[in-house]
């Protein structure tokens, strides 16, 4: 019962992550919380293998006004196997390769013969399928000529998590600290939704629910997407396709495996 959420923007937006009651979700996700944000080519990660409520951090991360990135990845966990939350355990995971800080962040469980998927350079530090998953991933992104950055590695990206779906539920963020990329479960487990946001000149968007509240400011006109499992807010938002792939870059939906891209002018 993990919940996701990430962030690409134009322009580097100041994020109050705020989750105040936290109802049900606070329930059904105890097990650690995660926020990662580029405040430059290198990813910056904060966690806890706690409830929201119940970390120290949150206080920070609310009130700590110069936190600024273009891109986001939020998680909350619920562990479905294993023995007591860690903070090895816990999402996001990050991941240095060719001089670029790899961020990745999972909900869904996965089985059976995935475990012999080989790992190459890559080591987990903890013990969850998501971790492992990561560190397969980036092998074999290690060993392409074009890392991440080219629409042929985009589709290689989503055929290869459509590969990797056949073992169990799939829903990833994913980010190189340029592009976010995001891969919704075949089966559609959870959903995953998006939402194109406009800011002018230092306006706030609030997005509001039961569980989350999310303050976005900036300080000159900027756009871009928010990313979540379940809609923050009543309207506005697109479902992903089941097996989709999307890439966010720079404010911009640049791909999908599922359905046409605008032509950016």
């Amino acid at each position: 019962m993990c919940e996701l959420m990430g962030l690409s923007f134009a322009r580097p937006v100041s994020a109050d992550f705020s989750i105040h009651e936290f109802a049900l979700r606070s329930e059904q996700n105890a097990d650690g919380w995660g926020l990662a944000w580029y405040p430059d080519r290198s990813v910056a990660v904060v966690k806890e293998p706690v409830r929201w409520q119940a970390s120290q951090y949150t206080r920070f991360l609310e009130s700590y006004q110069n936190l600024q990135s273009r891109i986001y990845i939020a998680h909350v966990r619920h562990k479905t196997t294993g023995g007591e939350a860690t903070h090895a355990d816990t999402h996001p995971f990050a991941r240095e390769w060719a001089g670029r800080d790899f961020c990745f962040a999972h909900n869904g469980t996965l089985q059976g013969d995935f475990w012999q998927l080989p790992l190459g350079r890559f080591k987990p530090v903890g013990s969850t399928d998501s971790e492992f998953l990561f560190c397969n991933l980036l092998d074999e992104v290690s060993r392409r000529d074009d890392l991440l950055d080219t629409e042929p590695s985009w589709r290689w990206l989503g055929e290869k998590l459509a590969a990797v779906n056949r073992w169990g539920k799939l829903n990833v963020l994913l980010s190189d600290g340029e592009r976010l990329f995001c891969y919704l479960d075949a089966a559609a487990f959870k959903g995953l939704n998006f939402r194109e946001i406009y800011i002018q000149d230092n306006e706030i968007r609030r997005f509001e629910d039961a569980g989350l509240r999310m303050d976005l400011a900036g300080q000159a006109a900027n756009r871009g997407f928010v990313i979540a499992t379940t809609p923050l807010s009543s309207t506005g938002w697109q479902p992903f396709q089941p097996g989709e792939l999307i890439v966010f870059e720079r404010g911009e939906l640049r791909f999908s495996s599922r359905r046409a891209v605008p032509i950016a002018c």
